[in-house]
């Protein structure tokens, strides 16, 4: 069965997958990744199996490791740490680490594999990118090393049988590796309720509404400090994503991997229309003076998270598990009252943000491995109780106390984010399900840990509803990977009508939505885009029957209440 045709089973596993989106776990203090797309783990349960992992010889392998620039001189360097040292002094390996930036990962992995020097062991969230490389032939098929060599992460597919599912490629062969997930927001489009009461104004429900609130905090002074120094809304990075669900498109401002297909009438197609009214409102809201001019180059949303955190921007795209944003917009900005708020209603209808995906595929072993199973090994030795409780919690009695229900009850939390909220990325195998996680379920939290808790509930209600779903034929972890001739010509067309939309919406009356349209229509056009549209078209109807839905994830969020 290949990774296009899998479905059935999800369902019967959903009830298995829980909660995943918010910062920290039950018990725990820590805050959480901040960058759309990526899961944020909480707290640690256990994958199920307590063994240890199967004895193989000491080996020394590469492992890749993002780097966020986030630890503290006096913990060293993200490859050369303390979480570091207690793998290589714990585990079944010497491990390098070799560090990757975490916004600019592909590139340097592309760079790796150009000089021969790739880790053995290679962890990377964005699935079109382990698509190119299993297209490349720079993967090594693991069914084979599972079988002989594994006893934690076979535990681990028998628990979660869609993660073999979800790893297995065109050829029939297991090439990844991952984590079962809850399913809940990702994406939130966030509001200053204190605002909207100052300037007597209600959540806006439609497109001419949210360009009214947006105008008004803009121009009204809502943080009564008398100078016109605060923006409505934000356009870069989860907003340009957001907005443009708005629309029902999944075409972004973010990223050449784009999503642009819907259903018709039972088929799959290429909506330009919705692209042109996507790009067509947020060149308004440009043009009308309410979003940071400079949004082009805030390629990361960090300019517009300073905005939001400093009190100076009232409308937010963000990410739901952003505790640390939101713990420093309160302390800034003692008096902000935060919401989600739905996506306004459009001439397409209401859809909703991100969901997370049930299932995460993490990791994947280099064709190149001088030494397979011992890179092996040291899956199962991050799939192992030992090492997801030791790299979540830190370590007993130093980092944090069990409590009754198995769970990790932070010591002290500013030295747990000093000496260990940096290593979060060192756990890419580890299920984000259990009762030790999310925000609600934590021991003892803080005023704002609690206060965005109930941000998060209210955003489950809000857009966990299938009747305002998402957008698109199926989420992107579920679309089949493009051919490589595909592939590229879906990256190299998607960026130049990424140019294309981001200069409409900054260049007034010089170049329009119009323009912008045509000329992106030519570009697809030219560049074979017509190719990739048939090819979903083709997968869809000969895999609608099996191939996991919209609807499918709204089932399976259901089946998780």
């Amino acid at each position: 069965m290949n990774k296009q045709t899998w479905l059935k089973t999800l369902s019967a596993a959903a009830a298995a997958i829980v909660l995943a989106v918010a910062a920290a776990g039950c018990g725990e203090d820590k805050g959480t990744k901040d960058n759309a797309g990526d899961a944020s783990p909480t707290a640690g349960a256990s994958t199920g199996s307590t063994a240890s992992t199967v004895p193989v010889k000491r080996g020394s392998i590469a492992v890749s490791l993002y780097d966020r620039g986030t630890v503290p001189a006096e913990e060293g360097t993200m490859d050369n740490n303390r979480w570091t040292k207690w793998v290589n002094e714990n585990g079944p390996n010497d491990v390098k680490y070799v560090t990757v930036p975490r916004f600019e990962s592909l590139q340097k992995f592309n760079v790796l594999f150009a000089s021969g020097s790739a880790p053995d062991l290679i962890f990377e969230y964005d699935t079109a990118y382990q698509g190119q490389l299993y297209n490349q032939k720079q993967l090594m098929p693991l069914d084979d090393l599972i079988a002989k060599n594994s006893k934690e992460y076979k535990a681990m597919l028998d628990k979660y049988p869609t993660l073999k599912k979800a790893g297995t490629m065109d050829d029939g062969k297991l090439y990844l590796v991952g984590r079962a997930l809850d399913i809940n927001p990702q994406h939130y489009l966030f509001i200053r309720n204190d605002w909207l009461k100052k300037l007597n104004l209600k959540v806006p429900t439609t497109p001419e509404e949210l360009m009214a609130v947006a105008k008004a905090f803009a121009t009204q002074d809502p943080d009564g400090n008398g100078k016109a120094d605060t923006q409505g809304i934000g356009l870069s990075f989860v907003a340009g994503i957001v907005l443009n669900h708005m629309y029902g498109t999944g075409f972004t401002l973010f990223g050449t991997d784009q999503v642009p297909w819907i259903l018709e009438n039972d088929k799959v197609v290429h909506n330009w229309d919705r692209i042109k009214a996507a790009i067509q409102f947020q060149k308004d809201l440009y043009d009308a003076g309410v979003a940071d001019k400079d949004f082009v180059t805030d390629k990361n949303g960090e300019k517009q998270k300073q905005a939001w955190i400093t009190g100076k921007l009232g409308i937010y795209g963000g990410n739901g598990a952003e505790l640390k944003t939101y713990e420093t917009l309160i302390k800034n900005v003692p008096e902000a009252e935060v919401i989600p708020m739905a996506l306004p209603k459009t001439q397409f209808g209401q859809f909703s943000p991100l969901l997370s995906s049930p299932i995460q595929m993490t990791g994947m072993v280099n064709a190149a491995a001088k030494d397979p199973a011992a890179v092996m090994g040291q899956i199962d030795f991050m799939a192992s109780e030992k090492f997801t409780k030791a790299i979540e919690f830190g370590l007993e009695g130093v980092h944090y106390k069990a409590t009754p229900e198995g769970c990790a009850e932070a010591i002290d939390a500013e030295k747990n984010k000093k000496e260990r909220d940096y290593n979060r990325d060192m756990n890419m195998l580890q299920p984000i399900v259990g009762k030790c996680y999310g925000l609600e379920n934590k021991v003892n939290p803080t005023p704002t840990e609690k206060a965005l808790a109930d941000i998060v509930k209210l955003a489950k209600g809000i857009y966990m509803n299938p009747g305002a779903p998402m957008v698109g034929v199926t989420q992107k972890a579920y679309l089949p990977n493009l051919p490589q001739e595909l592939a590229t010509i879906n990256t190299n067309a998607n960026k130049t009508i990424l140019d294309a939309a981001n200069k409409a919406i900054v260049s007034g009356k010089s170049y329009t939505v119009e323009q912008f349209i045509n000329d992106s229509k030519a570009s697809w056009e030219k560049a074979g885009g017509a190719k990739v549209d048939d090819f979903y078209a083709q997968w869809y109807d000969k895999n609608k029957g099996s191939a996991i839905l919209m609807a499918d994830i709204y089932k399976m969020a259901a089946a998780q209440k």
